[in-house]
C-alpha cells in the first residue's frame, strides 16, 4: 500500500515536470481578455434587456 502511494507520487512528479507551464505574461493576458469579454457581454446583455423591457412596457401601456 505504501509502495503504491510512493509510486503514484513519483509518477505525479514526473508528469508535472513534463507540463509546459505558461509564462506569467501569458496568464495575465489571458486573464485580462476574460475580464474584458465578460464585461462586454454583461453590458450587451444589460442593454438588450433594458431595450426589450422598455419596448414591452410601451406596448403594454399602449394596449391598455
Amino acid at each position: 500500500m505504501i509502495g503504491a502511494i510512493k509510486q503514484q507520487a513519483k509518477d505525479l512528479s514526473a508528469e508535472l515536470s513534463r507540463v509546459d507551464w505558461p509564462s506569467k505574461e501569458k496568464v495575465l493576458t489571458s486573464a485580462w481578455t476574460v475580464v474584458v469579454i465578460s464585461v462586454f457581454v454583461g453590458v450587451y446583455l444589460w442593454a438588450v434587456d433594458w431595450v426589450l423591457s422598455k419596448g414591452f412596457a410601451a406596448l403594454w401601456l399602449k394596449t391598455r
